[in-house]
């Protein structure tokens, strides 16, 4: 078990000579403390490599706030919102972001479709975004949000309920925009090392993991 520890030990003997592992695991039992904090160091260490830092706001500007993506609003501040239909957080993110558009006219929420959950989030995604190509992205986001099965069936309904040109959206479920929109998403959420829906990044600098029930009070704090 205590080859388990290549960093602790690598630390430990750093002379030419090679400790024996019959050495190594007599160390390893009498300061046990210094294992356990070693390990949590290094653990704490890359848990905070692999976190989405504010810097990346400004350093992925272009891509988090491009116009190809949906959005809501025409305020100066800038709010990138990744979501997954298939989220559970994601549908109460949904109404507190319509709560601050109805509140505020200082943002624009710009919808960034990451489908994390399996097949049919990345079915979702692809029927909201072929319903953008028709300026309907968010009557069907909207409808999306109400329906806990997303599969062709459910969505084609949607897509009829909202008065899609069904024969252009499901050309457009498979076509250019929609791909590279999915996979523009998928490669800058790469980048930024977020793993998870919901996730708001705010221009210049902010960024939060997870739900924001708060959003209306950081938006009217923002400058």
């Amino acid at each position: 078990m205590y080859k388990l520890y290549p960093i602790i030990l690598s630390s430990i003997f750093v002379v030419s000579c090679k400790a024996s592992d019959e050495q190594i695991e007599a160390w390893i039992k009498k300061n046990p403390d210094k294992v356990i904090a070693a390990l949590t160091e290094h653990q704490r260490t890359q848990q905070e490599a692999n976190r989405p830092k504010p810097a990346m706001v400004k350093e992925n500007e272009a891509a988090l706030f491009n116009e190809s993506s949906p959005s809501l609003g025409k305020g100066p501040l800038k709010i990138a919102y990744f979501f997954d239909f298939n989220c559970g957080h994601c549908v109460r993110q949904s109404e507190t972001n319509a709560n601050v558009l109805a509140k505020s006219d200082k943002v624009q929420i710009f919808y960034k479709n990451l489908p994390v959950l399996g097949p049919s989030s990345e079915l979702a995604a692809k029927a909201a975004l072929a319903a953008h190509q028709q300026n309907k992205f968010h009557e069907f986001y909207s409808e999306a949000l109400k329906v806990r099965e997303k599969n062709p069936e459910s969505l084609k309904a949607i897509a009829k309920k909202i008065k899609l040109d069904m024969k252009k959206w499901e050309a457009d479920m498979n076509g250019e925009a929609v791909q590279n929109e999915v996979q523009s998403v998928r490669t800058l959420a790469s980048t930024m090392k977020i793993n998870g829906t919901p996730f708001l990044a705010i221009a210049p600098d902010k960024v939060y993991p997870g739900r924001v029930d708060q959003l209306l009070e950081i938006v009217q704090a923002a400058p």
